[in-house]
């Protein structure tokens, strides 16, 4: 019960919240990204590219998919928080790769926020598969 609620009418305010900051947080990262190619003397990197995308597969995708899809359950805080920040962490990281691709230099850190992000990702996917799978079977 504590691992994964129902949308109820807090939950769905809470969804909306997060879908419209990642909505704007990836229209912020394509501005990012257009602005920055005006001053990248024509070279370019795919991480930041694509940098408007991590932000919409990870959070705009899977929040409008839970607010349209009703039988689909919320996830608990935890397992929100663990997905948003893994999100951010994984945007921050294809950020700073795409900056030092750009720039032709590089940085082990980011490859560890990208490692913490991915694992942060997966801690939050498992706490919402385990609410969801604790609360069919209990």
């Amino acid at each position: 019960m504590i691992l994964s609620i129902l949308v109820s009418d807090k939950n769905i305010e809470e969804l909306r919240r997060v879908f419209l900051i990642s909505s704007s947080c990836s229209g912020f990262c394509l501005v990012f990204f257009l602005i920055y190619d005006l001053f990248s003397h024509g070279v370019r990197s795919p991480y930041m590219t694509f940098l408007f995308a991590w932000p919409l597969v990870l959070c705009v995708i899977p929040c409008g998919l839970i607010l349209m899809i009703r039988a689909l359950p919320g996830p608990s805080l935890i397992s929100s928080l663990l997905w948003n920040t893994g999100a951010a962490a994984v945007t921050v990281s294809s950020l700073l790769r795409g900056i030092f691709e750009i720039a032709g230099n590089s940085s082990v850190y980011q490859q560890v926020l990208m490692n913490a992000g991915c694992f942060l990702l997966l801690a939050g996917f498992i706490m919402y598969a385990a609410g969801i799978l604790i609360r069919k079977y209990i």
